[in-house]
C-alpha cells in the first residue's frame, strides 16, 4: 500500500490525550519530557484528512439490489426521470465511463446514454449508513466538517487516538469504511484544498486509497497536477489571508464573529477561472506558480490570489466544525483530599486545558461553571433524594454531594487567563475554611464558533482587463 507522497521513517506512538472524565495532571514528569512529548504530539497530529466516498449512492443501491452491479445507472433528484427537470446526484462507474457526471442535467445524461437506467434517491434507506459514517468520523477527531453526500474534513489536531503516523490513521479509517461495503479515498495535508487534491490522487499510480503530503512537500505535489483537477473539488476552502475582506469593505450587516459555512469557493467561478487561464495557455499549477500574484489578483480577483497560494503549497484553510458543542468539560480527581492550594492549581490547569481545546476547535464560550466535591466526614452516613439529569429522583449520600456555581461573562472568550481568573473567583466564593476536595470540574458553556467570516467573490466578478498575465 502506498504510504505517502514522500517516504518517511516510522514515528514513535504518542500517549492518548486526556478525555473529559480523566484529565489528570502529572506532577512527576520533568519539564523537558513534557516539552518533548508536546512537540512529538504536535508533529504527529498536524494536518487535515479529507475523506471522499466513491459512488456513495450507487454503491448503496448495489448493496440493496445486487443485480445492479456492473450496470450503467444514475441516481437523480426528484423522481429521477430523464423527462423531468432534475440533475444527476450520483452515477455508477459504468455510467461515468459513458460520459455522465454528477451535477449534469438528467435530460442531457439521457441524450448521452439513452439505455442508462434512471432511479430516484432512497434517502430514508441511506440515513443509517450516513449515521454510521458520521460516527466513524467523530471517533477520529472532535473537529469534523461534514460535506455533501458522505464526505468530510477531519482535523487531526482534535484526534485523541494513539497512532504512529497520519498514514496509518487513514488506512485504519479506510479499512473501517470498507467493512461497510463502501470505498473511501483519503488525502492528508496541511490545508483543505491540498488534502482534497491528495484524495483525488489517492487511487492512481498503484496507490490504494491513502495519500499523505508531508509538511514542506505541498508545493512539489501540487505543481505536478493539471488545473483541471480544480473542477473535481467539491468543498475546498479558500481561506487565505488575501481572500478575507478588509475592515473597510465590510458593512454593518457583517460584523458578527460567528462563522457561517461560507468558506467554499463558487464552483462556477472556479470553472470560469480554469477556462480563462486555459485561454492564456496555462493548464497546470506549475505555470501558475511562476506568475505574479498581483497580476492574478488583478485579473481574477480573490480566486486569483487563492490559486496562486495553492500552487505554491500555501493552503491555510480551516476545518469548520459541524455544530458547536453545548459545552466543554474537564475534571480532576485527586488521589487524596486536596487543600485549597491544590484545588486552585487544579482549576488553573483545567482552564489551560479547556482553553487549548476551544482554540483548536475555533470555539469560544461565555459561561463558566465550577463544581467542587468536598471531602465530608463519614461519621454518620445520610441519604437524600435529588433530581437527576433525566428528571428522575435518585438517592445520594452526603459524600457524593457537590457544590459550585456559574458565571456569565460579558463576551465570548477562549483566553486561558480570563477563564482561570473567573474560575478562581468562583472558587473563592464557594470555598470554606478547612475544606478539602476530592475532585474539581470546570465547564465552559454557551459556545459559538468564532472564525472571521469569509464572503465568496461574485461569480462574474472581474477586475480591470489586461492583455496578458505578467510573469
Amino acid at each position: 500500500m502506498q504510504r505517502s507522497f514522500q517516504s518517511s521513517p516510522p514515528l514513535a506512538p504518542t500517549e492518548q490525550q486526556p478525555g473529559e472524565q480523566a484529565f489528570l495532571a502529572r506532577d512527576d514528569e520533568s519539564a523537558p519530557e513534557q516539552v518533548s512529548l508536546a512537540a512529538e504530539r504536535a508533529r504527529l497530529r498536524q494536518g487535515i484528512m479529507h475523506v471522499r466516498i466513491r459512488h456513495f449512492y450507487c454503491t448503496l443501491e448495489e448493496i440493496f439490489d445486487p443485480t445492479l452491479r456492473g450496470l450503467s445507472f444514475v441516481i437523480g433528484t426528484g423522481n429521477g426521470r430523464p423527462n423531468e427537470p432534475g440533475r444527476v446526484i450520483d452515477a455508477s462507474p459504468a455510467a461515468v465511463r459513458l460520459g455522465i457526471t454528477p451535477g449534469m442535467p438528467l435530460r442531457r445524461a439521457h441524450r448521452i446514454a439513452a439505455r442508462t437506467r434512471f432511479m430516484p434517491a432512497s434517502n430514508e434507506r441511506y440515513q443509517p449508513f450516513l449515521q454510521k459514517l458520521r460516527e466513524r468520523y467523530r471517533a477520529y477527531s472532535r473537529i469534523v466538517e461534514s460535506l455533501a453526500l458522505a464526505d468530510a474534513f477531519i482535523d487531526l489536531r482534535g484526534c485523541e487516538l494513539a497512532f504512529d503516523s497520519p498514514v496509518t490513521l487513514g488506512e485504519r479509517l479506510c479499512a473501517e469504511i470498507a467493512e461497510m461495503g463502501l470505498t473511501a479515498q483519503v488525502g492528508i495535508a496541511n490545508g483543505k484544498a491540498i488534502a482534497e487534491l491528495a484524495a483525488l490522487m489517492s487511487r492512481r499510480d498503484g496507490r490504494q486509497g491513502v495519500l499523505y503530503v508531508p509538511p514542506g512537500r505541498e508545493a512539489s505535489f501540487v505543481q505536478t497536477l493539471p488545473l483541471s483537477m480544480l473542477l473535481q473539488l467539491r468543498s475546498a476552502g479558500t481561506g487565505v489571508p488575501s481572500a478575507l475582506p478588509e475592515l473597510a469593505e465590510s458593512d454593518g450587516a457583517h460584523t458578527s464573529e460567528v462563522e457561517v459555512k461560507g468558506e467554499q469557493a463558487d464552483p462556477i467561478a472556479v470553472a470560469e477561472m480554469v477556462a480563462h487561464l486555459r485561454d492564456f495557455g496555462i493548464t497546470n499549477f506549475s505555470q501558475v506558480a511562476g506568475l505574479a500574484e498581483e497580476g492574478l489578483s488583478r485579473r481574477l480577483g480573490r480566486l486569483g490570489s487563492w490559486i496562486y497560494h495553492v500552487a505554491r503549497g500555501e493552503d491555510i484553510s480551516l476545518v469548520i466544525p459541524d455544530v458547536p458543542p453545548l459545552s466543554q468539560n474537564a475534571r480532576v480527581r485527586f488521589h487524596h483530599p486536596a487543600d485549597a492550594d491544590e484545588a486552585c492549581a487544579a482549576v488553573r490547569k483545567l482552564a489551560d486545558y479547556l482553553s487549548e481545546r476551544l482554540r483548536e476547535q475555533r470555539l469560544k464560550g461565555q459561561s463558566i461553571a465550577l463544581i467542587l466535591w468536598p471531602d465530608r466526614p463519614q461519621k454518620r452516613e445520610t441519604r437524600k433524594l435529588v433530581m437527576g439529569e433525566d428528571g428522575e429522583e435518585m438517592a445520594v449520600t452526603t459524600a457524593e454531594e457537590s457544590m459550585g456555581g456559574q458565571m456569565l461573562l460579558s463576551r465570548h472568550t477562549d483566553d486561558a487567563d480570563v477563564i482561570a481568573h473567573h474560575s478562581l473567583m468562583l472558587f473563592a466564593h464557594y470555598h470554606k475554611a478547612a475544606n478539602h476536595y476530592l475532585q474539581v470540574q470546570l465547564r465552559i458553556g454557551d459556545i459559538i464558533a468564532a472564525l472571521p467570516s469569509y464572503y465568496p467573490p461574485a461569480v462574474r466578478a472581474r477586475g480591470r482587463p489586461t492583455r496578458k498575465l505578467s510573469r
